[in-house]
């Protein structure tokens, strides 16, 4: 039986291979030899290795500062949630009604940063704690911020106010719930009470 002749177009087809560093060392042998005789061939290969792109490497220092950018994250999402705290509290005791109105303005302003940073923590794949205490929190303070704009108006707007303070406190503890299920910063219910795995979630 009579073996097949290596052509140039066999070894072209072989070129991936040997620029890759897969090929076998009788194949390499036959590459080369045929690129030592062949113009044409070692340009293809001069030029493919002129735009093959470096490997990538991660830098040694990637965790640690990836490590330094969550902490800052944490501290900024503290300080920004304190500050909103602060301000949206503070204009239940706070007269004339124009200065708690302002005031209340600027803590709203404040939780416009606390809730971009959630969302860069959201980035960082930290995964929040499986309990019910966080969705509790949650759902409390945007109820407050439902409670204390309601009073505000009721106070400016007079008459009486009843179901529709009770309607808004539900509103804005609902859309605190979705927030912070939407930034990864509280568990859903179903999450929450998921049974865990030996590997795991399910």
């Amino acid at each position: 039986m009579l073996k097949p002749q290596v052509t140039k177009e066999i070894v072209r087809d072989l070129l991936p291979v040997y620029m890759a560093g897969d090929a076998s060392t009788d194949t390499r042998a036959v590459v080369e030899a045929f690129l030592a005789e062949d113009a044409e061939l070692r340009e293809i290969v001069e030029t493919a290795g002129k735009y093959s792109l470096p490997p990538l490497e991660a830098p040694a220092s990637l965790e640690v500062q990836s490590l330094a950018r969550t902490r800052r994250l944490l501290g900024r999402k503290n300080f920004w949630l304190g500050f909103a705290l602060i301000f949206t509290f503070v204009p239940l005791i706070l007269r004339p009604w124009w200065l708690a109105d302002l005031v209340m303005l600027i803590g709203l302003g404040g939780w416009a940063p606390f809730l971009m940073t959630c969302k860069e923590l959201s980035a960082t794949g930290l995964e929040a704690p499986r309990r019910r205490l966080p969705r509790i929190l949650w759902a409390a303070v945007g109820g407050w911020i439902g409670t204390a704009a309601g009073y505000l108006i009721q106070q400016q707007i007079g008459g009486p106010w009843g179901n529709r303070g009770y309607f808004l406190q539900c509103v804005t503890a609902g859309l605190a719930l979705w927030l912070g299920q939407k930034l990864h910063q509280i568990q859903t219910p179903e999450e929450i009470y998921r049974p865990t795995t030996l590997f795991g979630k399910p």
